[in-house]
């Protein structure tokens, strides 16, 4: 049922002890089906408000026993009001409306519980979007195509507000749920400057904290970053406090016309010397099938064969230096059967722009991205590398917890070397759908 402000103030009274705010507060809140009383919430921010009052048995967060916004409440809505700083909308958060409502309830002695529980609710409602937008985003990003699971893993931001409040610690919760990133704290140090002087680079650094929201806490892992629109590769140690890494390469990603690179995360699970190229359906079917058909020799000049699997005609590239893959292939599981690989063709990493492939990552020294995810091991060394490519024979080498794999887009990135921020150009348009389902957002 709907709540009625007039039957509450004549059931209730006006007074505004912690008692009769309490009250009302647990008919509000049961109102907007926000307690799950009798029914399932709706979504995860009726979820999150329900269990936050379930933890304080309905007590008041923001309020005293007067009814008077605490100091937690305004320093929350201190922090509300600078939402931008961290590339978010303050007004998303309704802070001028709960700062409106709190100077009411200093201003006004007779305002009732109603007043006081409603502010109350408001601005735990705000507080936990808050939380949840600056944590994982305001964007899912596999409505966006981007395979990323930071959005769906478990996250209490309900127990987190709580303890912000016991604590009355909400700017230490903040700093907590923060993207940890160097990367983010070198933009979000940028962004105000870039306000003033360029607002299209400003955007496009927002767009890039957006995007780092999305990831999990990647640090203490060893990792292989790939950024799409820059055409590179990283490895960074599981240490990295400064945000600087081991290897630093070129990449050639997926053309933008056709065969674009995905957006996901994986682990790598072997490192294979000498791959041969089992030859994807589309690529045959498209390029080598018309190629055998205008030149009868094209299979023998190339090294390749025909074979049948399943009835299916297949063609396969044997191992060697022509071979499409180079001689390194970096393998790790995920449903766009995508990998890091040489190439014979290294000449094409000199270009500034490098979107050749057909989805897969070229990568411009896999020696030395092979020599350091082997050496871990202390049976690898870049001599016994060299000689195993030299017997000419496949090779898998089984990686035991490999480095993360982070395949990711963004058109703005902070450089640590020479604390400065690389803009480039948005390839694949993915910056573009990013800022219209945002600001299609901000007019809801």
């Amino acid at each position: 049922m709907a709540i009625d402000g007039t039957w509450l103030a004549f059931r209730f009274g006006m007074p505004r002890s912690t008692q009769w705010i309490a009250i009302v507060l647990t008919l509000l809140a049961a109102s907007a089906g926000v307690l799950a009383l009798d029914q399932v919430p709706q979504n995860d921010a009726q979820r999150d408000l329900g269990a936050f009052y379930q933890l304080r048995g309905s007590q008041p967060a923001w309020v005293d026993a007067q009814g008077w916004p605490t100091s937690d409440a305004w320093g929350v809505m201190a922090r509300l009001r600078a939402a931008d700083e961290d590339a978010l909308v303050p007004e998303h958060y309704q802070v001028s409306t709960l700062e409106s409502e709190a100077h009411a309830l200093n201003q006004r002695s007779g305002s009732s519980a109603i007043d006081a529980a409603a502010f109350d609710v408001r601005l735990t409602k705000n507080a936990l979007r808050y939380l949840r937008d600056l944590h994982l985003g305001r964007v899912d990003p596999r409505a966006l195509g981007f395979h990323l699971d930071h959005a769906v893993e478990p996250h209490d931001f309900a127990a987190l507000l709580n303890s912000a409040v016991e604590g009355h610690s909400f700017d230490g919760v903040v700093a907590d749920v923060r993207p940890p990133f160097v990367q983010y704290a070198g933009l979000k140090r940028m962004l105000k400057a870039s306000r003033e002087s360029d607002p299209a680079h400003a955007r496009q650094i927002e767009l890039a904290m957006e995007r780092l929201r999305w990831l999990p806490d990647l640090d203490s892992q060893q990792l292989i970053v790939v950024n799409i629109p820059i055409f590179r590769v990283w490895a960074f140690e599981g240490e990295r406090g400064n945000g600087m890494p081991i290897l630093d390469m070129a990449a050639i990603i997926g053309r933008s016309a056709g065969g674009k690179t995905p957006v996901f995360t994986s682990r790598l699970a072997a490192v294979v010397l000498n791959p041969s190229w089992n030859v994807p359906d589309s690529i045959a079917r498209n390029e080598i099938l018309p190629a055998i058909d205008r030149d009868p020799n094209y299979l023998a000049r190339n090294h390749m064969v025909m074979t049948t699997e399943d009835g299916q005609r297949r063609i396969r590239q044997l191992p060697g230096p022509w071979n499409a893959l180079g001689q390194i292939k970096f393998e790790f599981p995920n449903v766009f059967s995508v990998y890091l690989h040489g190439t014979p063709a290294p000449a094409l990493f000199k270009r500034e722009r490098r979107d050749f492939s057909h989805g897969c990552i070229r990568v411009e020294d896999p020696l030395a991205l092979a020599e350091w995810v082997l050496t871990r091991d202390g049976e690898w060394n870049r001599t016994s590398i060299l000689s195993a490519i030299s017997e000419g024979t496949t090779r898998t080498l089984a990686v035991a917890q490999g480095p993360r794999i982070v395949v990711f887009y963004v058109t703005a990135m902070f450089v640590p070397a020479d604390d400065t921020v690389r803009f480039v150009d948005d390839i694949y348009g993915h910056d573009a759908r990013l800022d219209a389902w945002l600001q299609a957002r901000e007019i809801e």
